[in-house]
């Protein structure tokens, strides 16, 4: 069962290339080394959390996992459980009886994050109902709507089975085939609110760190959203407008931001095709998509904020058999090819797809900035595992060329299925870690549809990597020509066929001859070459790695390298980042930055060499002069009393600290009085303060080098606190018999009560009553002797029992 909702729309299969359907000429292929080069984000790399071995996570460094799919929509951390939607037989829950808040969010979390340190990226759900509790549920069972064409044959929560929400023969309210309605939402589901998923993500950052200093990064704002009434029918049967979604997601969208400033917001998260088009009419005649960018960026413009960083849709590929599964993966980019049949295609598009391009250029349109993703993908038809194994390859070639951002594949492999090797070519081809580039440059078929290309540069050695698929089933015995690059005298070869499916097979190395190598492609297959450089890049000589800079200025020397012909200086306070300085040396070997921050937070430092046209980078990291400090409190005087319900805390900036946070509580590291998120300013206001003597705790926490650090305070409140005093019976007098109902005031400051009852001051031999809250209690079995009781009236103020003795005397004589 698809995370998505796939709606491909085709109704057949005539695809035609627009410059030609075949060529008869052997494809050659051509990479410059310089031409066009580019980042590739290691995050295209992405797979779905569902079933991802551990181990194959690590060996491969998987760089990216995605909880979402529908399973999603309605998940509600607090009882860590969901509703699966028609995909389903709408079933929710998940059988336990004490769920743990967040407990399989967090498990996969933590799971890959020890593997591979992956990104995770999580699903906030913007529907406005979520799962109602643990224990299984759903929302058509056969005993309240009646029959129905398929039932759930293995659940029956509290006996009831449960059925499709498509009412089958004999239904004796609805036609057979006719869509059930649900009549009681509420009986199975909780209203969503902004407030609920802030609680997730405060419990995430708790857990794992904000964004920053390594907790979750991405947020994705629900799953395929214009398919609700589809899959979510049961809760939202009409689906709503794309202003509506847009809206939502806003208000999820800011609150995200406002959580955790350092995160990223994914959205809308919609579903393939259809889903990217909506309702033009209802959208300022443009498609969902653009639409939806277009009001996230008039968000911003009147906000001043930007709460979406990556524009994100599905996409399914539309392959039939093998050859036109290959096929398919060039509606992801490729201006020629054209699905004539596919109404979407023709209709709405007028022409290609070119998926990743025309995403591209929406972002340029309507929301420059914006990063483009594509969350959850597949082009698997699952009937033949080689060609599975090749398109996937094909995909994620194309994906780093066109520069997409993000990606997550949704059929998780077996570490044996073919798909998995077809991230092994780009993650671990050779067994001991070895990996494509991270530096896409110009790559060259003259038949891109039978044998594709892709070439990256690697910074960590300069080695030029290329990946060569043979799509067809012949073998192509052809040329690859290199430009502007100077490889060793051999390349290493790495192939996966069909004659092994069990490992990417090493061969012979091959010569370079004239820049070139002739290769012979075998049939249905993906070759990595890797061409070592016979250049190499300087390296930092002084100060010495991972040292502690002198000052506020340091001079920075390296070595010359081998056929660098140029240098570049990064220096920030992220990995590769400039924010502290950029400094051009041109063909100098050293460089001295001034102004460098003097707080011991660590600097880091990239070198770049120019080689062979494209820019190697070396990185190097140190720690400032000086030492981090955290915000510390000035008023009120920490150990004071308060001096009414609202106080105004102050606190010096500290020394590094970048942001504030205050806990107030009423125990230790609480915040059930108040939570504030202060960012950069240093005094809150807290308002509704007890004001009963009691003790306050509030704790500080300052980021400091991207980690929070908490100093803790204490501060009486305004008031006095009091204990309970009896007022009926009124103390002195005679009990009215053998049983008396006694009743006291609550004091200031109590939480509890108790009674003893005793025929000496301070004794419980006739009774001992816990009430808890309650402010009075009937004793029974009182003497009636006429001789004293005595009855201490105890009283739990600031977490000190306080004890009243009144005397009574007994009924009788």
């Amino acid at each position: 069962m698809r995370g998505g909702l796939r709606r491909k729309f085709v109704l057949g299969l005539l695809t035609v290339g627009l410059a030609a359907v075949a060529q008869s000429q052997t494809p050659t292929l051509t990479v410059d080394a310089t031409g066009s080069p580019h980042p590739i984000n290691p995050d295209i790399y992405g797979i779905a959390n569902y079933g991802l071995d551990a181990t194959f996570a690590k060996e491969i460094q998987v760089p990216a996992i995605r909880w979402g799919g529908d399973g999603t929509t309605r998940y509600n951390w607090e009882v860590d459980s969901s509703n699966a939607g028609f995909d389903w037989y709408f079933m929710g829950g998940n059988g336990q009886t004490t769920p743990v808040p967040s407990a399989s969010a967090d498990l996969m979390i933590n799971t890959y994050k020890t593997a591979s340190n992956a990104h995770t990226l999580l699903t906030i759900p913007i529907i406005p109902y979520v799962n109602k509790s643990a224990a299984w549920s759903c929302s058509f069972p056969v005993q309240v709507y009646g029959a129905q064409q398929s039932t759930n044959p293995y659940v029956f929560p509290a006996g009831d089975t449960c059925g499709n929400s498509i009412a089958g023969t004999g239904n004796p309210d609805y036609a057979n085939g006719a869509q059930i309605s649900d009549t009681n939402i509420y009986a199975n589901h909780i209203d969503n609110t902004v407030a609920l998923q802030q609680g997730w993500i405060e419990h995430l950052i708790a857990t794992f760190g904000t964004a920053a200093s390594g907790g979750v990064p991405y947020y994705q704002l629900d799953n395929e959203p214009g398919g609700w009434s589809n899959t979510h029918r049961d809760v939202e049967p009409v689906q709503p407008e794309y202003s509506t979604i847009i809206s939502l997601g806003q208000q999820y969208a800011a609150m995200i931001k406002a959580t955790d400033p350092t995160a990223k917001v994914f959205g809308p998260v919609d579903f393939t095709e259809g889903g990217w088009i909506g309702t033009p009419s209802q959208q300022n005649n443009l498609f969902a998509g653009q639409y939806y960018l277009q009001q996230m960026a008039a968000y911003d413009a009147a906000h001043h904020q930007r709460i979406l960083d990556y524009f994100d849709e599905h996409y399914y590929g539309d392959g039939t058999d093998d050859a036109s599964e290959l096929n398919s993966t060039r509606n992801l980019w490729d201006p020629t090819y054209y699905n004539a049949n596919n109404w979407v295609d023709k209709w709405w598009f007028h022409g290609p797809l070119m998926v990743i391009p025309t995403f591209q250029n929406w972002v340029t349109t309507y929301y420059p900035g914006t990063k483009v993703s594509i969350s959850e993908y597949s082009f698997s038809l699952g009937t033949n595992p080689l060609v599975d194994a090749l398109t996937e390859a094909d995909v994620l070639g194309i994906f780093g060329r066109q520069g997409l951002d993000f990606a997550s594949m949704w059929n998780t492999p077996k570490p044996t299925d073919p798909v998995a090797f077809s991230f092994r070519l780009y993650r671990n081809f050779d067994g001991a870690g070895g990996q494509f580039g991270n530096t896409a440059v110009n790559s060259t078929s003259t038949d891109q549809g039978s044998l594709s290309v892709y070439g990256a540069v690697r910074s960590t050695d300069g080695a030029l990597t290329v990946i060569a698929i043979n799509k067809t089933t012949s073998a192509i015995s052809t040329s690859l020509a290199l430009s502007h690059f100077t490889p060793a005298a051999t390349a290493s070869v790495y192939t996966y066929s069909n004659a092994n499916l069990t490992q990417i097979v090493a061969g012979t190395p091959v010569a370079v001859s004239a820049n070139a190598v002739n290769y012979n492609f075998p049939a249905y297959s993906a070759t990595v070459f890797v061409f070592p450089s016979v250049a190499a890049p300087a390296t930092m000589t002084s100060p010495t790695q991972g040292s502690k800079l002198p000052g506020a200025t340091a001079t920075f020397s390296w070595t010359k390298g081998d056929g660098a012909t140029q240098y570049l200086l990064y220096v920030g306070t992220s990995v590769r980042s400039d924010n502290l300085d950029l400094v051009h040396a041109g063909t100098a070997t050293s460089a001295t930055v001034t102004n460098l921050p003097t707080v011991g937070a660590p600097v880091y430092v990239t070198l770049f060499s120019l080689l062979n046209g494209v820019w190697v980078p070396q990185s190097y990291t140190y720690t400032e002069a000086g030492s981090p400090q955290p915000a510390t409190m000035v008023s009120p005087a920490p150990g004071t009393k308060l001096s009414s319900g609202s106080a105004t805390f102050t606190w010096t900036g500290g020394t590094g600290a970048t942001q504030y946070l205050l806990y107030v509580g009423t125990t230790v590291r609480s915040d059930n009085l108040d939570l504030i998120h202060a960012g950069a300013a240093t005094s809150a206001t807290v308002t509704n303060l007890p004001s009963v003597g009691a003790t306050i705790y509030v704790t500080l926490f300052s980021l400091v080098n991207n980690a929070w650090v908490a100093e803790a305070y204490t501060y009486t409140e305004a008031g006095a606190p009091s204990a309970a005093t009896m007022s009926s019976p009124t103390p002195g007098t005679t009990l009215p018999g053998a049983s008396a109902t006694f009743t006291w005031t609550g004091g200031t400051g109590a939480t509890q009560y108790m009674l003893y009852v005793g025929s000496t001051s301070g004794n419980d031999n006739i009774d001992l009553v816990k009430t808890g809250t309650a402010t009075s209690a009937t004793v029974t079995n009182l003497p009636t002797n006429g001789k004293p009781v005595y009855v201490k009236l105890w009283s739990l103020v600031n977490n000190v029992w306080v004890g009243t003795v009144y005397t009574y005397t007994a009924a009788g004589s």
